[in-house]
């Protein structure tokens, strides 16, 4: 299958939020590169904003027109593996074992396993890389990003319920059950800002026995964004905040591939600038300790969608955040609190090609740490480290359209996972899972784990902090503050195939050090 898009530009003044139409220049035939006629979509173009794609689909890639999607989905499971489409709501054709599901403008996945009862289909599903998709394709894209103001309430138009998809596709641990969170997450959906970028409802979860909340809220000329983690136990407290924004940005990307392997993956990202305030406060008490990693790799609070200039193919620029936190507290009344604010500015281009990452840019950044304490008898040590903010282009499917209409529209979904997934994994395996904690959760995150993510290309900043303290069993009781500063940009091959590899590449790092006394060489050598 074919797909040709023309280049074209887009010069109309800012259109408001509710005016969720806008056209797809696309067509799909076999083995020609004719474009069709326009197809229906929601997603408004960013004033400026061109794109072109010539794309061969591999044969067993089935192209579904957004509108014959939507109607025809009726449930998603809670982590968004498992898909059951009504074939009398549209047009949907016949789903085999390792083919693809692509909808335009929505998603594009890969089929586990299908199961069949009347008019209804089932599949268990995986993210599908650029090369599950095409054998050959061009594509380029360059748009202002420009995050605009959110959408008022009153403006608000309905959606369908497919646009309310709740949900990641890596489901975290829910501090609720999934059912009372789905119901949340419907109270209070995300939402577009005036250029059409999908906001989500604010990230509420529990990682680690961290209490997390992540949100991005759009505002003229940039995005601000909050991080909050908080964990609370018998005998220890904690409380890591980060506040910040990233401003408008311009984006544009080069995608070759040729007879299944990808040639060339090339991003740019021009007047990236922003700033990040982060700030913790640590303490145990009586007979406190504090110890054990969580890592969490927050979902997207904001997605561009880029369809709209590349015929549906489902390519979306997200915005999210990663978090590391390893505290060493273990005796009684020990305590570390400190803030530090960063800021960056520049611009970066970069190219992926078999695991290595050629880049040009003046990504630059500071550090300026305003406070740094800690105490205690006994030595301790803490290790914070922020993926803040992290750009990345998705290729695949949206992972925050919210999911809402029917309260047992996830439980149909959820349910074929049980037996699609026995297909998959057999019963044993299922049943390792279901005896896991986590079983609460998302049954599909066994399916994430077995067969990887869709990560693709990405720039982040991130920033660690490690503070040490000595104790009292020195002379002079020191502490040692290390702040660390780095922009990172790569590509995966879960995305692109291992013609790419996976690569990135520091472009930039600063270090800041503190020891409290300035004198004490112990801390210095620490």
């Amino acid at each position: 299958m074919n797909i040709k898009v023309e280049p074209h530009r887009m010069n109309t003044p800012l259109l408001r939020a509710g005016a969720l139409t806008c056209l797809l220049l696309a067509g799909c035939q076999r083995h020609t590169d004719t474009p069709t006629a326009a197809a229906s979509g929601e997603a408004p173009h960013n004033p400026g904003g061109s794109g072109s794609a010539q794309v061969t689909y591999k044969p067993q890639v089935h192209v579904i027109e957004q509108a014959d999607g939507v109607k025809a989905l009726i449930s998603v499971s809670s982590d968004g593996s498992t898909l059951v489409f009504n074939r009398k709501l549209g047009s949907i054709p016949p789903i085999a074992d390792g083919e693809v599901i692509l909808i335009k403008g929505l998603l594009a996945r890969k089929v586990l396993a299908s199961e069949t009862d009347g008019d209804e289909v089932a599949v268990l599903t995986v993210p599908a890389g650029l090369l599950d998709i095409v054998t050959d394709a061009k594509i380029h894209v360059e748009t202002p990003i420009r995050f605009g103001s959110p959408e008022p309430i009153a403006a608000a138009v309905e959606r369908s319920y497919l646009d309310r998809f709740l949900g990641t596709l890596a489901a975290p641990a829910y501090a609720q059950s999934p059912t009372e969170e789905r119901r949340k997450a419907a109270e209070a959906n995300g939402r577009k800002d005036a250029y059409g970028n999908l906001a989500s409802a604010p990230f509420h979860a529990l990682f680690d026995g961290w209490e997390t909340d992540f949100s991005a809220e759009p505002a003229a000329g940039r995005v601000n964004l909050t991080l909050k983690l908080k964990k609370s136990i018998a005998n220890a407290v904690a409380v890591i905040t980060g506040e910040g924004y990233l401003a408008d940005f311009d984006f544009s990307s080069d995608i070759d591939v040729q007879h299944s392997v990808t040639e060339r993956v090339k991003m740019n990202y021009k007047k990236i600038n922003g700033t990040m305030n982060f700030k913790w406060d640590v303490q145990t008490t009586a007979a406190g300790a504090l110890r054990g990693n969580a890592r969490m790799k927050l979902p997207a609070a904001i997605e561009i969608p880029l369809y709209q200039y590349l015929g549906g193919l489902p390519l979306f620029l997200e915005i999210s955040s990663a978090v590391l936190i390893k505290p060493a507290f273990g005796a009684e009344y020990e305590f570390a609190h400190g803030a530090f604010h960063i800021t960056y500015d520049g611009y970066q281009s970069f190219s992926a090609k078999d695991g290595n990452v050629d880049s040009d840019g003046t990504v630059t950044g500071d550090i300026k740490l305003e406070d740094s304490e800690a105490g205690a008898g006994a030595p301790v040590g803490l290790v914070l480290a922020f993926a803040a903010p992290r750009i990345e282009l998705s290729i695949g499917v949206s992972k925050i359209l919210k999911f809402d209409g029917f309260k047992d529209a996830a439980s149909k979904a959820d349910k074929y996972f049980d037996k699609l997934a026995t297909k998959v994994f057999g019963a044993e395996g299922l049943a390792k899972f279901k005896a896991s904690p986590m079983s609460q959760v998302t049954a599909g995150k066994i399916v994430d784990a077995a067969m990887g993510s869709n990560a693709a290309a990405f720039i982040e900043l991130t920033t660690s902090t490690g503070m040490s303290h000595s104790g009292a069993a020195v002379m002079v009781p020191c502490t040692r503050t290390d702040v660390y500063l780095a922009a990172t940009v790569g590509a995966s091959a879960n995305a692109f195939g291992q013609s790419v590899g996976n690569a990135e590449k520091k472009i930039f790092t600063k270090d800041f050090t503190r020891v409290v006394p300035s004198e004490d060489l112990l801390c210095k050598n620490i």
